[in-house]
């Protein structure tokens, strides 16, 4: 990543929380040019916890805070709190490698059968089905995608990305903004990837109507958010066969129940919403970290700033 200018006038006062911060967050931080401090007095907070309620009790208080960096991609459980002239930007892209080679590991593992035949207990060989040339659905436009699209490069298949707006996807075949036209390209989709936001919009964007259009043959992966489908209809179009099967890193409910019907299908492969994690990305983050400290300082908008109406 690109840092803006080392330029900081004056340093920002951040606190990174849950503290202790990590080392190499507060390398970031002094690399910026800015002082580590107590929520109390910090400008900025630089937020890797797991959830809202326990940073809402801090920002209450925090009086000076005037940004927020959170260390997530997906922010729809801290919308409620993004308000008051505060900026908020997410993770934008930190994740992305991580995310996209879990959706191809997901699309090749139900291509196969992989769950099938790992059930089955006996020596049953499955269809040697490919990815190659074949048409590829990309709901989403974002960093996920974009690395999604360079995995699959070498798999010569035809992509076509959905977005909300803008220019055209590099590396994809076709680019068409909005969904009015999801209907039409899901029909023609064998691998359809969810990588979008979940707003109110995106909710239960993929439902019974929307399944029944799509290639028998085809593949659903969601790495995204569980809230993109309505399951009960995804389990009744699996069980029927209606599609060939779905590769899920998120549910909805999530975690998903003991006992829950996907669990069962064995054209279903669920994975734990392990695509990406912090651990493993604490270098890219650190970067991101470092610019946006600066641009902030500088007065300028953070990478990945988030529009609080849009829902990302």
């Amino acid at each position: 990543m690109t840092s803006a200018s080392t330029t900081t006038s004056p340093g920002l006062s951040i606190a990174v929380l849950p503290a202790p911060p990590h080392p190499q967050l507060s390398a970031a931080v002094h690399a910026a040019g800015a002082a580590l401090c107590a929520a109390p007095e910090a400008e900025a907070l630089v937020w890797i916890g797991d959830g809202p309620d326990e940073l809402a009790e801090i920002l209450e208080v925090a009086p000076k805070v005037r940004w927020v960096q959170l260390a997530s991609v997906g922010i729809e459980n801290y919308l409620p709190l993004m308000r008051g002239g505060v900026l908020w930007s997410r993770a934008m892209g930190v994740q992305a490698d991580l995310v996209a080679e879990h959706a191809l590991m997901l699309a090749l593992t139900v291509l196969r059968e992989g769950t099938a035949s790992i059930r089955s207990g006996t020596w049953q060989p499955r269809p040697a089905v490919s990815l190659a040339h074949n048409d590829v659905l990309i709901v989403g436009g974002g960093s996920i995608a974009r690395a999604l699209l360079d995995l699959l490069r070498p798999f010569q298949v035809h992509t076509t990305v959905v977005r909300r707006s803008g220019g055209p996807v590099p590396g994809a075949a076709v680019t068409v903004n909005g969904l009015d036209r999801l209907d039409e390209l899901l029909a023609k989709a064998r691998v359809v990837f969810l990588a979008l936001p979940l707003t109110s919009e995106t909710e239960g964007l993929i439902h019974r109507a929307r399944l029944e259009v799509m290639r028998s043959d085809a593949c659903l992966v969601n790495v995204a958010r569980g809230g993109l489908i309505v399951m009960d209809d995804l389990v009744q179009a699996l069980a029927e066969q209606r599609i060939s099967g779905a590769g899920l890193d998120v549910t909805d409910p999530e975690p998903l129940p003991a006992g829950h019907p996907l669990w069962a299908m064995p054209n279903c492969v669920i994975t734990a919403h392990c695509g990406g994690d912090l651990e493993n990305s604490l270098p890219a983050f650190a970067d991101l970290m470092t610019d946006n400290i600066r641009l902030v300082a500088q007065g300028r908008e953070p990478i990945g700033l988030i529009d609080p109406l849009l829902g990302y």
